[in-house]
Formats: C-alpha cells, sequence, structure tokens
C-alpha cells in the first residue's frame, strides 16, 4: 500500500524540520520537505499530494499565495498555514486565496499538527471520492448526449395516465433497434 504524501514548505529550515520530524512519527505518512514553494508546486502538479503544509510568510511567495496556487492545480490536495501572525489580515488573506483548512499558530504542540493533519488526510480522501463521482456524472451526461444527437428521442421517457411507460428490458429493446454497443455491462460503468 502506498503512503500518503504530505508536502511541508517553510523558508526557515529549523521549522521545516521540526514540522517534518512531528509528522514522520505517523505511520503511512511519506513527509517531503522543501524551502522552496516552488518546488512544492511541482509536486502538487506531478503527485498525488494529500496535504499541503506551509508557512504564511515566506520571501518568495506568501502561504495564501502558494495554497492558492496550489488549489488551482490539484484541488484536492487540503492546505495548511502555519504563522506567527495571529491577525485577521492574515487569515483572510488565506481563505480567499487558499481556501485553508485550518490556520495553526507558531509554535504549535505536537499532537495538534498531526490531529490537523490526520483530519486533513480524511478530507483528501472524501474530496477525492467527489471528485470520482462527478467524473462518473460526466461520462454519463456525455454518453446521454450522444446517444441522442445519434438518435433522437432516445432519452426521453413517455408518460401515460399519471405514470411513466419503461420498457421490461430495455437492453433487449437497443439490440432490436440495432444500437450497438448498448448492453448490460453499461450498468457497471464498464
Amino acid at each position: 500500500m502506498s503512503k500518503t504524501l504530505i508536502v511541508c514548505v517553510d523558508d526557515d529550515e529549523a521549522m521545516l524540520s521540526t514540522v517534518a520530524r512531528s509528522l514522520r512519527r505517523e505511520p503511512g505518512y511519506d513527509v517531503r520537505t522543501t524551502l522552496n514553494p516552488h518546488e512544492a508546486l511541482g509536486w502538487v502538479a506531478a503527485e498525488n499530494v494529500a496535504v499541503l503544509v506551509s508557512d504564511y510568510e515566506m520571501p518568495e511567495m506568501t502561504g495564501a499565495q502558494l495554497t492558492g496556487q496550489a488549489k488551482r492545480i490539484r484541488p484536492e490536495t487540503v492546505r495548511i498555514l502555519l504563522t506567527g501572525r495571529r491577525s485577521l489580515d492574515v487569515a483572510v488573506d488565506g481563505i480567499n486565496q487558499g481556501e485553508i483548512f485550518r490556520f495553526l499558530n507558531k509554535p504549535f504542540e505536537d499532537r495538534v499538527l498531526r490531529a490537523a493533519v490526520a483530519e486533513a488526510v480524511q478530507r483528501n480522501a472524501e474530496l477525492l471520492a467527489l471528485s470520482g463521482d462527478r467524473q462518473r456524472r460526466e461520462r454519463r451526461e456525455q454518453l446521454r448526449k450522444a446517444l441522442e444527437s445519434e438518435y433522437p428521442g432516445i432519452s426521453t421517457v413517455e408518460r401515460a395516465e399519471g405514470h411513466y411507460v419503461v420498457t421490461a428490458d430495455p437492453w433487449s429493446e437497443a439490440v432490436t433497434l440495432g444500437l450497438v454497443g448498448l448492453d448490460r455491462k453499461l450498468e457497471s460503468g464498464g
């Protein structure tokens, strides 16, 4: 089983080391660290990063800017900001740009960081499941449109005297009509 990828970004090497050490205590995590936010974005683009933990104040870009870009690249990556500044403008910036899952103050307690990341990993799994549902809905709608354009009226259901008229065996009717490829396998998405 593959490990859950957690990416940590901070321009302070000592703080980055502390964050990584805390998270590496948890089994099942592949914790990757960088001082460079651009490198972190490359990882987010190339791999299934479950959680991005970033410092807010960095010289190249703020954590809010980094998480905002990460959200555009991979919306399922859950974003956590660490900050030493406890101000409303930091919170608003993080929410507006990166839709932050959690804000944690520095210095942080190990158990609080680990709990936030565990919740973020769970949220990532939920977002991935929703993404799969969305893809299935889109595939189903594309199929319906293709069928309707090739066989006008096929996607409409007749209604008679307050109830819908539905054939008992649509797959046999499809074969009778010569609709190649329409069979029971479509019900399972295969």
